[in-house]
């Protein structure tokens, strides 16, 4: 065989070799598993669905007749948005508003305690009970109030909660100061001790589905309350 015949033939080896090299390793690259960032896309029922597929886009929110709700406020030209299985029927959130002493924001949170104590008056509470109550600084988890700003408004933050069984309640306050008057937002949520469901019975996938169902639904709440609160906007 010709020298030249040999050297011919050892190239075209080499160049099989070489381009099955780079195939295999365009193969191996295209192969890699995606990994998508932990981020959570709150649906309009309330539950949240992360990112996936090669795109790492969200997933589809599941099918649900549940759609965002709007309260609206025109006296203040108040709105916010939230779920509209998310808060009990009973503890609908909306803006309470009232004289304070509107003067000391922001430079210090204007004390709410009468506007919040009528309110509670106002759905049958016991009026002397509930005025001791507030007053009661072990009461309120911060009673100072916590300074924030959401959406370029300035707030004070109280909160407090109280606990049945087998349930805590948690209720927030958001306070103002508009046309020198207190406007406060009232958000009220609840959870469900999940042990309620312990110890998960053997081939009940009923009790366990309810059980995963608890966890998921506490897990979840807080980041659907900031979604909420991050909606209050005046227009006013």
């Amino acid at each position: 065989m010709k020298k030249s015949t040999v050297l011919i033939a050892l190239a075209v080896i080499m160049a099989i070799v070489a381009v099955g090299y780079f195939t295999f390793q365009k193969v191996s690259v295209t192969q890699a598993p995606i990994v998508c960032t932990l981020e959570a896309k709150i649906c309009p029922d309330g539950s949240s669905v992360g990112r996936e597929g090669p795109k790492c886009e969200f997933a589809a929110c599941p099918e649900s007749s549940a759609e965002l709700k709007t309260y609206t406020n025109s006296e203040f030209g108040f709105e916010m948005k939230y779920p509209a299985n998310f808060f009990d029927e009973n503890q609908q959130p909306k803006l309470l508003s009232g004289d304070c002493n509107y003067s000391v924001f922001p430079g210090k949170c204007p004390d709410i305690k009468d506007i919040v104590a009528n309110d509670m008056i106002s759905q049958g509470g016991d009026a002397a009970a509930i005025k001791s109550n507030l007053s009661d600084k072990n009461y309120w988890d911060n009673p100072d109030g916590t300074k924030q700003t959401i959406n370029n408004t300035n707030y004070c933050l109280y909160a407090t909660g109280d606990a049945a069984t087998g349930h805590a309640f948690n209720y927030y306050y958001f306070a103002t100061v508009k046309n020198k008057k207190c406007a406060v937002v009232y958000l009220a949520t609840s959870t469900t001790n999940c042990d309620f469901y312990l110890p998960l019975e053997k081939g009940n996938t009923e009790q366990e589905k309810n059980y995963n169902n608890c966890l998921t639904t506490n897990k979840n709440q807080p980041t659907i309350l900031n979604q909420i609160i991050s909606t209050f906007k005046f227009t006013k």
